[in-house]
């Protein structure tokens, strides 16, 4: 009986060793998992600081149009973009090593641009996104650009000469 109670006993206690494992283990998010993490804040403002925890303070960011160095920075471009861009649809994900691509559907409000498709390359270390290349078509988005200053130039003066 004692032998039975051991082997109870003992097999209890690796049952409860490998569950504690597992759950240590399912805690930790595979590469694709983390990008996938991140860009899904970009359609929800309440999980957006989520998406900024998984950036390196070194993270690199790269587009066509601009080079960041600084996951500050990247926080500062984010809302300025936040005001035009209303959400990202994933269509494919695919993993090498530290490398993580995707393939997504960008959406904005501005007319013209409501539907943007990019790929973006995430280099991932230690769970963190240390640097990001998204190539997209900049040519309607540097037309945007260019007639919102234009606008915020002409309000600009208009104040300035008010005083």
């Amino acid at each position: 009986m004692k032998l039975i109670k051991h082997v109870f006993i003992i097999g209890l206690t690796i049952f409860s060793i490998q569950s504690n494992a597992q759950q240590i283990k399912s805690t930790t998010m595979t590469n694709k998992e983390i990008a996938t993490k991140f860009l899904n804040g970009f359609n929800n403002p309440e999980q957006i600081k989520e998406s900024f925890d998984l950036l390196a303070d070194d993270y690199k960011f790269k587009n066509p149009m601009v080079e960041l160095n600084s996951k500050e920075e990247f926080i500062v471009l984010s809302k300025q973009i936040g005001a035009v861009i209303i959400g990202i649809e994933i269509i494919n994900i695919a993993e090498n090593g530290n490398w993580v691509a995707v393939f997504y559907n960008f959406k904005s409000f501005v007319k013209g641009l409501e539907s943007n498709t990019g790929t973006e390359w995430f280099r991932i270390e230690d769970e963190l996104i240390k640097e990001s290349n998204l190539i997209y078509d900049t040519t309607e988005w540097r037309n945007f650009y260019a007639q919102m200053k234009k606008i915020k130039t002409i309000a600009n003066k208009a104040s300035y000469e008010k005083h």
